[in-house]
């Protein structure tokens, strides 16, 4: 069996890797030069710095791959106090809840918030299978406040999207299913929790010492040849039992022939691939999804240039403070290395659903305004003496309210064109772990689906 792979990307890596692992013949298109995405380390001037993901969430899947790639010793952990995340209130960073202990002390919500939030087990459910967006679902059962300061900058944070427009069914899937199941989000919570317990999971985050590109650059190594980058797949078409992709490399057009195809790069680039048109119609929705622009800033100070002590994982600033950052990592107190000695590094982010426009500015317009928040939020003085702008005009696929097209079509276009598979960011889940789960998933698919083809 040969199987082709569109797009070298975490999730395009990780199906081929699996592919390969299972005897399979494979090839990964790539259009571009380098693999990896929108995954980005850039090292300068004794800094080390993430300009696209910054970290990696330690699942199976993950941990399964280090070991079969030998990365274990390149692995780093993040510090200690990184378990202590910030959220800006009123100008001021509080230390986000942690427990029912830390709840009662935390100055992040009001006493009536705290109220509410205890009061949600018996607030009326809703068990129908309608969707409805995450603030709609927030804001029903535990309120303005707590969608304001503790739910809407987590989904900046991870979405750099609007909760009023986010779908709760299909971008946060836990609580949209708490409700559905146990009647209540606090309650549906403490039951999965108890009902995995003595499930040996891996949490928390993980990088590497010379940076995330660690991972894709592996994954490459392992695949060797099998990787071809800087060719298009212009068309993909159905021959016989078989599919035909023509490929363009600089001009040069060539064409190859395989067993089934998978589609693994991100949604806005899906029209540009010539499927069938019963593929083509099915997918608009897909192409169409939205993908708001983001920036990151990197900015490297003297660590006695701020006042504040870095001692977390870094702070979220809700929309409703008015702030030009979506939030900032402290990311030389996150992992080491990622700052010379005396130095400290601090990773902004812009733009996404909330301010689109901040996420295209040039470096000159944006900096000043990524001081001003910094200056008054943890005291950063003078210039900084490091600054890394990377802009993304097409950033994180948005899984908004009417995802459930996206999720028929893809099953439709899949149904009508067998030997036709598509996975990526833009399907089930946009973390790093979840792409790397999905592609090894989509391998074990493709392999049990075209055996019994081949013994039927």
């Amino acid at each position: 069996m040969r199987v082709a792979v569109i797009g070298a990307g975490i999730t395009g890596l990780s199906t081929a890797l699996e592919l390969r692992t299972r005897g399979v013949d494979v090839t990964c298109f790539e259009a571009s030069g380098r693999v990896g995405g929108v995954i980005t380390t850039i090292e300068r001037d004794g800094y080390l710095v993430e300009a696209g993901p910054t970290s990696l969430t330690a699942t199976t899947a993950l941990e399964g791959l280090i070991d079969q790639l030998g990365l274990g010793d390149q692995r780093v952990m993040p510090a200690a106090e990184a378990k202590r995340r910030f959220i800006v209130r009123d100008g001021v960073l509080c230390p986000l809840p942690h427990g029912p202990g830390s709840l009662v002390a935390s100055k992040a919500l009001s006493g009536s918030a705290k109220l509410r939030l205890l009061r949600e087990p018996f607030v009326s459910a809703v068990r129908d299978a309608e969707d409805e967006s995450i603030a709609s679902l927030v804001r029903r059962r535990l309120g303005d406040e707590i969608l304001a300061y503790l739910v809407g900058p987590f989904v900046s944070g991870v979405y750099a999207g609007d909760p009023e427009r986010l779908s709760a069914r299909y971008a946060m899937p836990m609580l949209f299913h708490a409700e559905r199941r146990h009647g209540s989000l606090l309650v549906g919570g403490m039951r999965e929790a108890k009902a995995k317990q003595g499930v040996v999971r891996q949490r928390g985050i993980t990088s590497f010492r010379d940076g995330l590109t660690t991972l894709p650059t592996a994954m490459h190594a392992a695949l060797g040849s099998r990787v071809v980058l800087g060719t298009r797949v212009v068309s993909v078409v159905r021959e016989g039992d078989q599919w035909r992709l023509q490929l363009d490399a600089s001009g040069e057009r060539t064409s190859t022939l395989v067993d089934a195809v998978i589609y693994a790069g991100p949604a806005h680039a899906i029209g540009g691939v010539g499927f069938p048109v019963e593929a083509q119609h099915a997918l608009a929705p897909v192409a169409a999804m939205h993908h708001p622009p983001v920036a990151t800033m990197a900015l490297g100070f003297p660590r006695a240039s701020v006042e504040h002590a870095l001692d977390g994982f870094g702070m979220l600033c809700p929309a409703v403070e008015g702030r030009t950052i979506l939030g900032a990592i402290f990311s030389s107190s996150l992992f080491p290395g990622r700052a010379p000695e005396g130095h400290v590094l601090i990773t902004c982010f812009l733009g996404g659903a909330r301010e689109p426009a901040t996420g295209r500015l040039e470096s000159a317009e944006v900096l000043p305004l990524v001081l001003r928040d910094l200056r008054e939020l943890i005291g950063a003085t003078g210039e900084p003496t490091f600054v890394h702008h990377q802009r993304w005009a097409r950033a994180i696929p948005q899984y908004q309210l009417g995802h459930e097209a996206v999720v028929s079509g893809v099953a439709r276009a899949e149904s009508a064109c067998p030997g036709l598979y598509l996975t990526g960011q833009w399907r089930a889940g946009v973390a790093l772990g979840e792409c790397i789960a999905q592609g090894q998933e989509m391998a074990a698919r493709v392999v049990a689906e075209r055996w019994m083809s081949g013994a039927a």
